[in-house]
């Protein structure tokens, strides 16, 4: 059991220790018309749950059909986005063990109906999140009947967006701001079938108020009412930036990466505190030299090829575009 997994159980212990037990009270005879409860009430922020999706056909994936966004490996592999060809392999192994926890909580969805929505996250900066976000969209692409949309919901520093130069192409803060553009115009096709890419949008100065609003909410779960889609968001580091929790508390499931012998454990505590009781948690060992045992459910690993340390200011890798 590794040093990440035990503490994750201690914080939940913790939890449970905390948690003093209410005496039982003998119920109050039910008064015809309640009294309303004077005094200001809490405002409870807006999730997708709140938005539950009606039956209905199977629709594709709404989206702008003027572009396709080419996923050049060889531009990716210049950018450090995916693995050297000697180790493209070994990767794609890892990446399918990562996967398997993740889908099989879709599949469960009894407890939790928006399984499919998931945000890879980060304690802090320089852990590998869009690394992983784009290799677990690549991986979850090959999936039969699926369909993957990778979402840049790290509206501050954007790397998906700039990473396949879409910083003038609206997208999440478009669709979920003032503007209300819709799916269909902020959704871009790729030239792999079952992938879709949303950049991040125009810079707004209330991007965490635009994220946390309930027409956001709504927005994502309309993007997730589709069971066979998944909506991956690769979101801000969760002790940086306000956007995370807002983005955290949004997801039917978190993925928390974490690098290897090098992100301190108290921060990797504080991540996963911040995050609620009742959501979903993977961990993710990034960056391990050694493989271990491969036994962990839901970690998975992978080598270091994502090190945003050693990147440049403008990514290398190239979105070309093609008439649809």
């Amino acid at each position: 059991m590794s040093f990440i997994e035990r503490a994750v159980e201690q914080i939940q212990q913790q939890a449970r220790d905390s948690t003093p037990s209410a005496p039982v009270k003998p119920a109050p005879e039910a008064a015809p018309n309640p009294p309303t409860p004077a005094g200001p009430q809490t405002e409870r922020r807006a999730t997708p749950a709140d938005f539950p999706a009606t039956s209905h056909a199977v629709q594709p994936v709404p989206c702008r059909s003027d572009r396709t966004v080419v996923m050049s490996k060889s531009a990716l592999r210049a950018a450090g986005e995916i693995a050297p060809e000697d180790e493209e392999r070994r990767l794609a192994e890892e990446y399918r063990l990562i996967k398997r926890p993740l889908l099989k909580a879709i599949g469960s969805d009894a407890a939790n109906r928006l399984g499919n929505l998931i945000v890879i996250t980060s304690a802090v900066p320089g852990e590998g999140k869009t690394f992983t976000s784009l290799n677990l969209a690549l991986s979850l692409a090959l999936e039969r009947n699926r369909e993957i949309v990778l979402v840049d919901g790290d509206v501050a520093k954007r790397d998906i967006t700039r990473l396949f130069r879409l910083d003038d192409e609206p997208g999440l803060l478009d669709a979920g701001g003032a503007e209300h553009r819709g799916l269909a115009e902020t959704i871009l096709r790729t030239d792999i079938p079952s992938l879709y890419l949303m950049p991040a949008g125009n810079r707004h100065a209330e991007a965490t108020e635009i994220l946390a609003s309930e027409h956001m909410a709504s927005l994502l779960a309309t993007l997730a009412s589709e069971p066979r889609r998944i909506v991956l968001i690769d979101s801000p580091p969760l002790l940086v930036t306000s956007e995370a929790g807002v983005l955290a508390s949004l997801a039917g499931q978190v993925v928390v990466v974490v690098k290897a012998s090098e992100t301190p454990q108290e921060l990797v505590l504080r991540a996963v505190e911040s995050i609620g009781e009742d959501k979903p948690v993977s961990l993710i060992l990034n960056q391990v030299l050694s493989m271990p045992e491969r036994s962990y459910g839901y970690y998975g690993y992978y080598g270091d090829y994502g090190s945003h340390a050693e990147k440049p200011d403008k990514p290398a890798a190239s979105a070309e575009d093609e008439k649809a």
